[in-house]
């Protein structure tokens, strides 16, 4: 009974040590792939991590970064968060009347977002749905509908750019998730 139990120890032992060395091989690829998208688009990935770090699943961090790349991407990841023109600056294009964003460096920029957001969504929710809220925001599980919540509650934009924002999102969505 002794040496089967010894036996069975040691088993063990050797499956915790492959179920390990494998964990740290993945855990390898996946620093990898994260740091060759930040090579690749740096303030984006800031951004969508930082996003992630606020406990914002994947389909909101996917709308909202849809907005970005339509606002200061040029339609694409490569989002240029100092751009100013026409009163507006940073990677929301926020007016002149945000004077604590105006100027900011990125991470300011994310902080005054996740400053405001529940404000704006609860304030101007009702421009997406009746009793739409920040809270239900959050819970969105299709990244179209949040960049279009995103757009109506938010950024408070034209209607023609809808459409634009979606698909950005879902590219945002392809590149960061899949």
């Amino acid at each position: 009974t002794i040496y089967s139990a010894g036996s069975e120890w040691w088993n063990a032992q050797k499956a915790i040590d492959v179920y390990h060395a494998q964990k740290e091989k993945l855990i390898a690829i996946e620093k990898a792939e994260w740091e060759a998208r930040k090579a690749k688009y740096p303030a984006a990935t800031e951004i969508w991590l930082y996003m992630k770090e606020l406990g914002w699943n994947d389909y909101v961090c996917a709308g909202i970064m849809g907005n970005l790349m339509t606002e200061v991407g040029g339609q694409t990841l490569n989002i240029q968060y100092w751009l100013r023109g026409n009163g507006y600056y940073g990677m929301c294009q926020w007016s002149r009347g945000y004077s604590k964003v105006w100027g900011a460096d990125l991470a300011t920029q994310c902080d005054f977002l996740r400053d405001t957001i529940k404000y704006e969504l609860d304030t101007y929710g009702y421009a997406y749905a009746k009793g739409f809220n920040y809270n239900s925001f959050l819970n969105m599980s299709n990244e179209r509908e949040v960049a279009k919540a995103f757009a109506k509650c938010y950024e408070r934009c034209g209607s023609s750019t809808y459409t634009i924002r979606q698909n950005n999102a879902t590219r945002a969505y392809e590149y960061f998730v899949n």
